[in-house]
């Protein structure tokens, strides 16, 4: 997760896995009464994932991380970045795509449970929204499914590196060009 996560990278899948589980297909009524159904009942209520309002809000209000104040900040800092990033919805950027989609699902009759994966960052920077698909191999359930860039720490160093090298010569030639 790199630069956001720094230490708390082995915590990214557990993060993953919380939200996965919060929209999760559900799994009955009363007792078992969860997952997406849930979230719809809660998006009705509350209006939670709203145009405007950014992911990184919206998540903040689902706590999802809890277990570690440090980690779960880092994640949020991740979720603030992703507006920064295209995606395959259009125009929209990373975040707006998110928010819309799960708007839109939320809102529909049927709401498709909703799983969340990364990809990496080097191969591609897109946000990745796709309306249905069945993303597990062991459940015949479609899915929305949400897929967020990501890199290692070490990746987003050396990133970094050679940005401020570029920015560096860039800075060097106009001063040279300048004199």
């Amino acid at each position: 997760m790199g630069w956001f996560m720094q230490k708390h990278d082995i915590y990214v899948g557990s993060i993953l896995d919380e939200l996965n589980l919060r929209f999760a297909p559900t799994q009955g009524t009363d007792l078992l009464f969860g997952g997406i159904e849930e979230m719809a009942a809660l998006q009705k209520e509350f209006k939670i994932f709203k145009e405007g309002r950014s992911f990184q809000a919206s998540s903040a209000v689902l706590n999802i991380g809890a277990r570690n104040a440090e980690a779960k900040n880092g994640w949020l800092g991740y979720l603030g970045s992703l507006h920064q990033h295209p995606s395959n919805k259009g125009a929209q950027n990373g975040d707006a795509a998110i928010v819309s989609a799960l708007k839109k699902n939320l809102a529909s009759k049927a709401p498709l449970p909703v799983y969340f994966t990364s990809h990496s960052l080097q191969e591609d920077e897109m946000v990745k929204v796709t309306e249905k698909a069945r993303p597990i191999h062991y459940l015949e359930q479609d899915y929305l499914v949400i897929s967020l860039p990501m890199q290692s720490v070490q990746a987003a160093r050396a990133s970094m590196k050679v940005k401020a090298r570029a920015r560096a010569n860039a800075k060097a030639a106009a001063k040279k060009k300048a004199s």
